[in-house]
């Protein structure tokens, strides 16, 4: 009997509310809301980094940063060491692997994808296919992110508007080419493919023929508070939010963030027609789905938008959805669970060995409606962990705690999330949490030890960046 095709979307830097079945007010996605009823929707998923490529590479690695190595956004790292979800379909069960979109993971083919049609070219050496198709039809290469770099170029003379029509947009191209890989698979052989689409990350430049407009006007900002400027990971060096010229002023703010909207919703657009694809060849029902992003936005929250390298809830928190037709349950999981607890999962679901060198845990009896249990040693059941270079945070269901070492600089940061939500009176060396911040230290130093990196995983390790080793020197 076949195994069962694997299909991913991901989105890039799509903030968690912002789906119509998380209850967002204003944003639509009937074809996302639809895998979420049908399906398992894990309320609280969290990325392991808010930084592209090494969430990506955790995704399909299922292992933290410091393990497999990529701690930012490096065009020449070396994936090739690592053990990841398409080399073991392929190897082992003989998939096809497909990646179409944005992957910003390392070279595809060292990833393990036999196919890849890409748009943002990220990867050193790799080819931007995107910007040929736009030169080949007419348009120019450079109107692609409208020359993003210069963020005040889009904001004073774009005003969040691409040339691009929607035809042509790369969403519309990013489904166009999932769905002509479709009609070219191999129907007697399993397939495992990722879609991922570049957007909503900024620039956000919805096409001028916006066929999901939504109006600046009718967007409630979220209340200002100026205390969360006074964190310690958002006043240290390297820490200032680089999008943030992007929308100076409530104005420019609520325009970025009607077409940030938009760009959701004809990425839902793009999803409906590849699964109305699935079900036209018959494979529907022979295929996992799932749903995710990179990392989240802050989307207004504080009073920004994009990211920078804080650790606030909203730049980690990620939709996480599961659905494969007739065999998931309807059901929304509360429990904890982290980017690095996909590939296992899949894994699971297709009856196929996980590597030992995965350090998440199978969510696969949660998806078929059975009773979950985890018990990873350094969870405790009740903990997730996400990092940059310097900064190693723990969170659990109430608290989160936030230590940063780097040279002679250290500090700390504990939440107190049933008191503090937006996280923004820091509780850290307060007697009255002694207790608290001695737990969750001690989660924090334990997970770090038992993930370490023993020389056997992957190859991914900066070796250029030795600081970015510093708990080896410990």
């Amino acid at each position: 009997m076949k195994k069962p095709n694997l299909l991913i979307f991901m989105t890039d830097q799509h903030r968690y509310e912002c789906l119509g079945c998380h209850q967002h007010p204003m944003v639509k996605t009937p074809n996302i809301d639809k895998m979420a009823e049908d399906g398992i929707d894990f309320q609280r998923a969290y990325s392991q980094s808010a930084i592209c490529m090494p969430s990506r590479v955790s995704l399909f690695t299922g292992q933290y940063l410091h393990t497999h190595g990529i701690q930012g956004n490096n065009s020449s790292a070396d994936v090739s060491g690592l053990t990841t979800l398409p080399k073991v379909l392929k190897n082992e069960q003989g998939y096809q692997t497909a990646a179409i979109g944005k992957t910003h993971s390392g070279h595809c083919k060292d990833m393990g994808f036999d196919y890849a049609r890409i748009c943002a070219g990220e990867n050193e050496g790799e080819n931007n296919d995107y910007v040929d198709y736009l030169n080949s039809h007419g348009f120019k290469g450079e109107w692609y992110n409208n020359g993003w770099k210069d963020m005040k170029v889009i904001r004073e003379y774009y005003d969040y508007v691409s040339e691009i029509p929607y035809e042509h947009s790369v969403e519309a191209w990013t489904g166009n080419e999932t769905i002509k890989y479709l009609d070219s698979i191999d129907k007697e052989k399993p397939f495992m493919l990722w879609s991922t689409f570049e957007r909503p990350h900024p620039p956000t430049c919805a096409p001028k023929d916006n066929p999901f407009p939504y109006n600046p006007d009718e967007i409630v900002l979220p209340p200002y508070d100026e205390r969360w400027y006074n964190k310690p990971d958002v006043k240290r060096p390297g820490c200032e939010n680089m999008w943030n010229v992007f929308c100076t002023g409530e104005d420019k703010l609520r325009q970025a963030m009607a077409s940030y909207f938009s760009l959701i919703s004809m990425i839902d657009d793009q999803i409906g027609r590849i699964i109305s694809k699935l079900e036209e060849i018959g494979e529907l029902n022979n295929t996992i789905i799932v749903f995710t992003a990179d990392h989240g936005d802050f989307c207004g929250e504080y009073g920004q938008f994009g990211k920078n390298l804080s650790t606030f809830d909203v730049l980690y928190r990620i939709p996480m959805i599961f659905y494969w037709k007739g065999k998931t349950c309807k059901e929304q999981i509360h429990e904890l669970m982290e980017m690095v607890d996909v590939m296992p999962t899949l894994l699971d679901l297709c009856e196929v060995d996980i590597p030992r060198t995965v350090q998440g845990h199978s969510f696969a009896d949660a998806v078929r409606g059975n009773t979950f249990q985890c018990g990873l040693p350094w969870s405790a059941n009740d903990a997730v962990f996400f990092e940059t270079p310097f900064v190693k945070t723990v969170r659990t269901k109430n608290h989160k705690l936030s230590v940063c070492w780097k040279g002679n600089t250290s500090w700390g940061q504990l939440y107190d999330l049933n008191k503090d939500p937006a996280e923004l009176d820091n509780r850290y060396n307060d007697p009255a949490y002694s207790h608290i911040q001695h737990d969750l230290e001690t989660r924090l130093l334990r997970w770090y030890i038992q993930t370490d990196q023993p020389p056997v995983f992957g190859a991914g390790i900066d070796e250029t960046r030795p600081e970015w080793r510093w708990y080896q020197k410990k």
